[in-house]
C-alpha cells in the first residue's frame, strides 16, 4: 500500500505526536509498504524554513518538510501542505490536532484515517471557524482512531459523527529497544548512584505537564528528580527552582538524542509524570519507562493516562496539582526499593502484553487493509 502521514512536524524534532508518527511511518516502511509523510519544517530541524526539502528516504520513509512562515497558535503557516497531500496514497493518515491538514485532507486521496490524538487547545479563539471543518472532516473519514477509550470523552472535535465510528488502538513501545538491561554508564547530568534514589521526568515542558508542581514537591525535601526535554516552560522553571533554593535537588538535562534518552530511563529509579490537564492524553513515556521495568507516578487524570498506569500494581497515583501527595508517593518508591522492583516488573509484564509496537503496527496495517477493501 502507499501510506501517507499528515502530521505537524516530524522528528528529529520532539514530541509525542511526532514520535507516533515516526514509529507508524517506520513500521510500515520495513513491512514493505510505500510511506511518506508531510510535515512543516521545525526550528529544531532546519535553520531555513524558508524552502521545501524531500529527504533521503530514511528507515525507508520519505519525508517531505514544507517552508513554514511562522507559527500562529501552535499551527505552522505552511501554504504548500494542501498540494503536498495531494500525493496518491492509498490511506491518508491525518494527525491531530492539525487544522491545516485537516484544510488538506478535503483535497488528499485515498481513503482517510483520522488519528486524534488530541483536540485542539490553544486555538480556542477560532474554534468557532475550525469545529465546522473538524467535524466535516471527521464525518467524511474511513476511520477515526484514538489511542484509549478515555480520550473519546475529550474527543470534542470529533463530532457526534467522527465519535461514533471510533476505535482504540493503544499507542505501542519497542519493547526490543526498551530493556531493563543496566545501563553501560551513567548520563553526565544525572546524579551519582551515591546520590540516592532518583526520579525522571520526560516531555516536552509546556504548562500541562504540571512540571511547576513538581518543583514544589521537590523542594524543602531529600528527593532529586532529572528533567529532560525542552519548550517554552525551561525559563520559568529554573526561576522557580531557584527562587526555591532546590537546584541541587531538580536537574535540567535539556533536549537528548534517541539514544541517551535510554540511558536516562535506565538510570533512573523511577518516572514521574504530573501533568494537571486533559491535554495529556496518554504519556508514551510511560510506556518507554515500564518496558524499562521502572515504575511510574501519574496523575489521576480522565484519559488514556489511567488505561496507561495500573495504581498500585505498576505505580502509584496522585490527585493532578497536589504538591504534597506528589511528594509523599515520590518519598514511597524513593524509600522501598522493593516496591519499585515489584512495580517495574508488573509495567514490563503491562507493557508486553497490551502495549508493545509490534501489537501497534498489526492493528494499523490491518485497519488501513480495511479501509482499502483489502482485508
Amino acid at each position: 500500500m502507499r501510506i501517507l502521514h499528515l502530521s505537524k512536524f516530524y522528528p528529529p524534532d520532539p514530541g509525542g505526536l511526532e514520535h507516533v508518527v515516526a514509529r507508524l511511518a517506520e513500521g510500515a516502511a520495513e513491512r514493505g509498504h510505500e510511506v511518506r509523510v508531510v510535515a512543516a519544517t521545525g526550528s529544531g530541524w532546519l535553520r531555513d524554513p524558508g524552502r521545501r526539502v524531500t529527504e533521503p528516504p530514511r528507515k525507508r520513509v520519505v519525508v517531505v518538510r514544507l517552508p513554514t512562515h511562522g507559527i500562529v497558535w501552535s499551527q505552522p503557516l505552511a501554504p504548500g501542505y494542501v498540494i503536498a497531500a495531494r500525493w496518491p496514497a492509498d490511506v491518508v493518515y491525518l494527525h491531530r490536532p492539525h487544522p491545516l491538514a485537516d484544510l488538506a485532507a478535503l483535497g488528499a486521496r485515498g481513503s482517510l484515517v483520522v488519528l486524534h490524538h488530541s483536540d485542539v487547545q490553544r486555538q480556542r479563539a477560532v474554534r468557532g471557524i475550525y469545529l465546522p471543518l473538524a467535524h466535516r472532516v471527521a464525518a467524511r473519514a474511513a476511520a477515526v482512531v484514538v489511542a484509549a477509550q478515555a480520550n473519546l470523552r475529550h474527543a470534542h472535535d470529533l463530532g457526534e459523527a467522527g465519535r461514533a465510528k471510533a476505535r482504540v488502538i493503544p499507542f505501542g513501545v519497542d519493547e526490543r529497544r526498551f530493556t531493563p538491561k543496566d545501563a553501560a554508564s551513567r548520563p553526565a547530568t544525572f546524579p551519582p548512584p551515591d546520590a540516592g534514589p532518583v526520579g525522571l521526568f520526560v516531555g516536552r515542558l509546556v504548562s500541562y505537564k504540571g512540571l511547576d508542581v513538581l518543583v514544589r514537591a521537590v523542594a524543602g525535601s531529600a528527593l532529586r528528580v532529572v528533567i529532560v526535554g525542552g519548550g517554552p516552560e525551561r525559563r520559568g522553571l529554573e526561576a522557580q527552582v531557584a527562587a526555591l533554593g532546590a537546584g541541587d535537588r531538580v536537574l535540567f538535562a535539556g533536549e537528548v538524542e534517541a539514544d541517551d534518552l535510554l540511558r536516562f530511563y535506565r538510570a533512573a529509579d523511577y518516572v514521574v509524570l504530573p501533568s494537571t490537564t486533559p491535554a495529556e492524553m496518554f504519556g508514551v513515556c510511560l510506556l518507554e519507562a515500564m518496558a524499562c521495568a521502572k515504575p511510574i507516578i501519574t496523575t489521576a487524570l480522565t484519559t488514556g493516562v489511567s488505561e496507561v498506569n495500573a495504581p498500585g500494581l505498576t505505580g502509584l497515583e496522585v490527585p493532578p496539582g497536589d504538591d504534597a501527595a506528589l511528594r509523599a508517593a515520590m518519598e514511597r518508591l524513593s524509600d522501598d526499593g522493593e516496591l519499585r522492583i515489584r512495580m517495574g516488573t508488573a509495567g514490563r509484564e503491562r507493557v508486553l502484553a497490551n502495549f508493545t509496537l509490534t501489537q501497534m503496527m498489526d492493528r494499523h496495517l490491518a485497519l488501513c487493509e480495511e479501509v482499502t477493501g483489502r482485508g
